[in-house]
């Protein structure tokens, strides 16, 4: 009889196997526990059955958790029932939640220009530039290495993206010198935006709170998260005539139908690309703290 443990351990050998990425890992695990523990409660012991894990979808809706949120639970469990116990899926019993429709959020050039220029350091600044003018993802931002840029090219390799793909994204060439000022002042070692260690790279939670703390100092009062730089990325690229096709590779897209709906959001689509970050007036701040050295050069 396989324990709750070793059925973890399972899985998680077997999301290595299939080289998913480490924020895959961290969701599947943590929503497998919750399972888990659902099932303690519930009394149930034995052999695990579809019905049970219905029953436990179920009650995450009813808890009124985000679609998000149900839809990772449901790929977990479905994963540890195909692919470690080897079970079928009904998928009639227990389809998956339907997607929601919703429109993401947006803001405008003149709000990107105030809530980046309203952060109190030049990391948090060149940070949410960085987003803006790539339209990365968090997880890919925090995950660039020096190497990875290459400036006279102005291209940026992302390696192991969303879906574990490579792809080659054009930066803008405002974008170099503020990587230059930032890499001057911070100097950091293997990763762009490097941690607390040197050598590490900047925790989500980190970044994430300088965002949402530059947003608050801006004013702003919608959520404002990294994932929206990516959403204004877009959309101002096609506001300013960028081609539908450049964008769904920029973004990463597996399919054109997921960056069509930002077509829903302005309009003009013609071919050719005016990158928004050319319209912002960058005022960097120079130092990172008074114990700032003067430093010169730059990897970048």
């Amino acid at each position: 009889m396989q324990t709750y443990r070793d059925l973890l351990e399972a899985l998680e050998a077997y999301l290595y196997l299939r080289n998913f990425r480490p924020g895959t890992h961290r969701s599947y695990l943590s929503s497998l526990r919750m399972f888990f523990r659902y099932r303690r409660v519930q009394g149930w012991q034995g052999d695990f059955t579809v019905e049970q894990a219905r029953s436990y979808l179920v009650a995450r809706h009813r808890s009124e958790v985000s679609w998000i949120t149900v839809n990772i639970d449901y790929s977990a469990i479905k994963m540890l029932y195909v692919e470690v116990l080897k079970q079928t899926w009904d998928v009639a019993a227990t389809p998956r939640p339907k997607t929601l429709s919703q429109l993401p959020r947006i803001l405008s050039k003149e709000e990107v220009q105030r809530v980046i220029f309203s952060a109190r350091n030049l990391k948090s600044q060149a940070f949410m530039l960085f987003l803006y003018g790539t339209g990365l993802r968090i997880s890919e931002a925090l995950a660039v290495k020096l190497g990875d840029i290459n400036s006279d090219r102005l291209q940026l390799r992302v390696q192991c993206g969303k879906g574990g793909k490579d792809r080659y994204v054009a930066m803008p060439d405002q974008l170099i010198p503020v990587l230059r000022t930032y890499y001057k002042v911070y100097r950091p070692a293997v990763y762009l935006f490097n941690g607390e260690k040197m050598g590490s790279s900047w925790k989500m939670r980190s970044a994430q709170m300088a965002i949402k703390k530059a947003a608050q100092q801006a004013g702003i009062t919608k959520a404002v998260t990294a994932h929206v730089f990516r959403h204004c990325y877009a959309t101002h690229h096609l506001e300013n005539g960028t081609n539908l096709l450049f964008l769904k590779k920029q973004l990463g897209h597996k399919d054109l139908k997921t960056t069509q709906q930002y077509l829903h959001l302005c309009t003009l689509t013609q071919v050719q690309v005016h990158h928004p970050l050319s319209k912002l007036e960058i005022n960097l701040l120079q130092t990172r703290s008074a114990r700032y050295s003067g430093s010169t050069g730059s990897a970048i």
